[in-house]
C-alpha cells in the first residue's frame, strides 16, 4: 500500500514523538511549529521543515493537527497562511486537539467546500504512550475517511475507535476527561488522607492497586503524576489554563449545551481553577 505523505502541525508533547514514529516507519513527513527547535530536531531525522500551515497542506495527503486549543486551531485552519485554501483536493485533516464538538463540525463544514475531509480525532494516553506508539484515538468521521487514514494512524495508536460522525470523537473525549480529572483529584485526596493517617505512601498505593480503587491513573502515577499535579496548581492570572483544567471547562460548557447536570464535574473544575486540589502524595511534599 502506498504510504500517504503526512503533515504534522504542533510539535509538542504528542506531535514531536508522533512525527518521529512516522519517520521511523518510513513515511514522508512535513512538520510545522511556531517554535523552530522541534522543527529542526525532526528535520535531522528526515522530516521536511515547513514555514506555515499552508506549506504543510500543500505537501500532505493527511494533516494531523496537534495544537493546544480552539484559538490555535482556528489560526492554522482559517488564518492568513492557514490550511483552508491550500489543502490538496481529497486530503484529510485529522484534528487531534480537544476542542468540543461545535468547532470541529464548523471546520469540517468549511473544508468540505474545498473537497477536504475531516477526522475528529482526540487522543488519550499521554507522553509515554506517544513515544511507544500506543495512543488511543476516538475518531468521528465517515468509515471511508477513517479507512484511508488508518495506515498513518496505526503507526502511533494501538487503539482506534470510531465513535460516529464528526463531533462524536470530541463528545467521547470530554466524557473521558471528566472521568480522568475526577480520578486524578480523588487519588490525590485518598493519598493525602491515608498518608496523614500514618500509612506509608508506597504501602497505600499498593493497597489501592489491589482493590476496586485501582485505575490506569494509579498505574502510571510514578511517571505522570507530577505532570498532572502541576496542572492543578494555582497559575498566574491571565495565563492559559493547563490542559486538564481547559478540558474541564470544555466539559462543563458541553454539559450546559446538552442540559446535563454534572455536580462532581462542576466541583472538580472549581477546585482545579482555585489551585486548591490536594497536591501531595509523599511524605516530603
Amino acid at each position: 500500500m502506498e504510504k500517504l505523505t503526512t503533515g504534522v502541525i504542533g510539535l509538542g508533547a504528542l506531535g514531536k514523538p508522533i512525527s518521529a514514529l512516522l519517520l521511523k516507519a518510513g513515511h514522508a513527513v512535513a512538520v510545522y511549529d511556531v517554535r523552530s527547535e522541534p522543527v529542526a530536531e525532526l528535520q535531522k531525522l528526515g522530516a521536511t521543515a515547513c514555514t506555515s500551515p499552508a506549506d504543510v497542506a500543500q505537501r500532505s495527503d493527511i494533516v494531523v493537527s496537534l495544537v493546544l486549543d480552539q484559538a490555535q486551531t482556528d489560526e492554522i485552519v482559517f488564518g492568513e497562511n492557514g490550511l483552508l485554501n491550500h489543502c490538496r483536493p481529497g486530503a484529510i485533516l485529522a484534528i487531534g486537539s480537544t476542542l468540543g464538538p461545535a468547532p470541529v463540525k464548523r471546520i469540517a463544514t468549511e473544508l468540505a467546500k474545498q473537497s477536504v475531509e475531516v477526522l475528529d480525532m482526540p487522543i488519550s494516553g499521554g507522553i509515554l504512550a506517544a513515544r511507544e506508539g500506543k495512543l488511543s484515538l476516538m475518531v468521528g468521521g465517515t468509515p471511508a475517511t477513517l479507512e484511508r487514514a488508518l495506515p498513518v494512524l496505526q503507526v502511533f495508536a494501538s487503539q482506534i475507535t470510531r465513535t460516529g460522525e464528526v463531533g462524536s470523537g470530541q463528545a467521547a473525549k470530554l466524557a473521558h476527561q471528566l472521568v480522568f480529572g475526577l480520578n486524578v483529584m480523588a487519588l490525590l485526596e485518598g493519598l493525602a488522607l491515608g498518608i496523614a493517617g500514618g500509612v506509608e505512601p508506597d504501602v497505600l498505593k499498593n493497597v489501592l492497586k489491589q482493590g476496586l480503587a485501582n485505575s490506569t491513573v494509579l498505574q502510571v502515577w510514578h511517571d505522570l503524576g507530577p505532570r498532572w499535579k502541576g496542572m492543578l496548581e494555582a497559575s498566574a492570572p491571565g495565563t492559559p489554563p493547563p490542559n486538564l483544567r481547559k478540558d474541564l471547562h470544555l466539559v462543563l460548557e458541553f454539559a450546559r449545551e446538552l442540559g446535563v447536570d454534572l455536580h462532581l464535574g462542576s466541583e472538580a473544575s472549581r477546585v482545579a481553577d482555585g489551585g486548591i486540589a490536594t497536591g501531595h502524595d509523599d511524605l516530603r511534599a
